[in-house]
């Protein structure tokens, strides 16, 4: 018999336009030509009469939207039939279509898609045009006023300054739960740094089970007697300016004995009694601030050096603090050059409350970060002139700082943004002038005035 051949069984069209349906057939024994085939429709499970369709093909109109099924069947000369084969058609109705230049006709839809799309093109494009235009304007006047942000000689307080020690500053910071920290290392070497930046840290941590405070405190110039006077003022200055003090703490902190003792009266006991009271404060300033956390309060104590010359009873007095009356809510972070260790007491000696941490110099790939990123998009370093700060500063971040901050200015002097090896020779002189000798075989060369230092670089081109 007669076979009807189809593609799929399910479509869409669109409704009030020509539709045609194409199809195949053919029979073994009767040529293509003697068969018909015949097409209905049906709506709402009600057959239409069959329709002779002709030339593998039947045209008609969807009058509206909706779902329609479509049966066709062949037969050859005998009346044999073919199986029906069903197709459903859904019809949607017509988009919205606009005129657009180019295009021609295009679907509303789409039109809008393309406009929304190359509106977005348009801002990208305008956006990052913005931003190149603003970045070489930031640059022209970074020139122009001068913009230097090395520090040579001071400790560095901002975060965004901060470079090279990112680990160690990670790793005290997870020890400081259940210890205290002795940092040891040379002058200048970055010991009061590390400890404003870890005061930075501690305030930005979010521990589950502890709360810091810390309070850093310069025993630079400090005297016995005004020793523990000195840190009970550090530490109550810090509780003051917790946010949303309660009325009834402050008038708490406004009765420590520090307020009305003159140094010289104020002892390791009446330190104690003061610390008791600001522990207290801080539990129950926690317990609402920061609930479920312990209280760990932390002294930054730096230039240390000045404790090891104090009489060892006082010595004892602070490691008895430590130890006994607020091991768990106390700890500290010491710094000094060369803390002392002589000690002949039988008692134990008051340093070995610290885990020791020794600050070395940078490496090779810190000293380049500490000089490049600072100038990070608004000035350049030739690979040359890196080198030789990095030779001659031996690792140390002031050398580091002084060479970088006399460059520049040797850069801005003459309207660059290249920092260029010449700037840097510059710089070398500079230094030698101001008499701290640069280590390092280019700076023994130059000592022997083997290495020429031009007095004014040419710009470069």
């Amino acid at each position: 018999g007669a076979k009807l051949e189809q593609d799929g069984s399910s479509w869409q069209a669109y409704a009030e336009q020509p539709l045609t349906f194409q199809f195949s057939f053919g029979d073994l024994q009767t040529n293509q030509d003697k068969i018909a085939v015949f097409v209905r429709s049906v709506e709402n499970g009600q057959p239409e009469a069959w329709v002779q369709a002709s030339d593998g093909e039947y045209q008609l109109t969807l009058a509206q939207p909706g779902h329609y099924t479509f049966e066709f069947k062949a037969r050859d000369q005998a009346f044999n039939y073919s199986p029906v084969t069903a197709v459903d058609v859904t019809a949607i109705p017509v988009p919205a279509m606009i005129s657009v230049p180019l295009l021609g006709e295009v679907e509303v839809r789409i039109f809008q898609l393309l406009v929304l799309f190359g509106s977005l093109a348009i801002f990208g494009f305008g956006y990052v045009s913005f931003e190149i235009v603003q970045h070489r304007r930031r640059i022209v006047a970074a020139v122009e006023r001068g913009y230097n942000p090395y520090i040579s000689g001071e400790p560095v307080r901002r975060v965004d300054m901060f470079f090279g020690r990112h680990d160690l500053l990670r790793r005290i910071v997870s020890t400081l739960h259940n210890n205290s920290i002795m940092i040891h290392g040379e002058r200048r070497i970055g010991k009061t740094t590390l400890l404003y930046q870890l005061a930075n840290a501690l305030q930005e941590v979010e521990d589950e089970e502890f709360w810091f405070v810390s309070v850093y405190i310069d025993l630079e110039g400090t005297t016995e007697e005004e020793f523990f006077h000195l840190l009970m003022d550090e530490i109550a200055q810090t509780v003051r300016e917790l946010p949303e003090l309660a009325p009834e703490q402050i008038e708490i902190l406004n009765g420590l004995l520090n307020l009305h003792l003159a140094e010289n009266q104020y002892t390791d006991r009446e330190f104690n009694r003061d610390l008791r009271q600001i522990i207290h404060i801080l539990e129950e300033y926690g317990a609402v601030q920061h609930r479920g956390c312990q209280v760990r309060l932390i002294l930054l104590m730096d230039e240390m050096d000045t404790l090891s010359r104090f009489n060892h009873l006082i010595q004892q007095q602070l490691r008895r603090i430590f130890m006994r009356d607020f091991a768990a809510t106390l700890g500290a972070v010491v710094a000094g050059i060369e803390i002392s260790k002589e000690w002949e007491r039988v008692e134990s000696p008051w340093f070995n409350l610290f885990n020791e941490i020794a600050m070395a110099p940078f490496s090779t790939d810190e000293a380049i970060q500490l000089l490049t990123e600072p100038v990070r998009g608004y000035y350049m370093f030739e690979p040359d002139a890196l080198d030789f700060i990095v030779e001659h500063s031996d690792g140390r971040p002031y050398r580091l700082q002084q060479y970088a901050l006399e460059a520049v200015n040797q850069m801005l002097h003459h309207k660059r943004r290249v920092i260029t090896l010449a700037d840097v020779l510059v710089a070398h002189e500079l230094i030698q002038l101001s008499g701290q000798q640069p280590k390092g075989s280019w700076g023994e060369d130059a000592a022997r005035g083997e290495l020429g230092v031009p007095q004014t670089p040419a710009p470069a081109t």
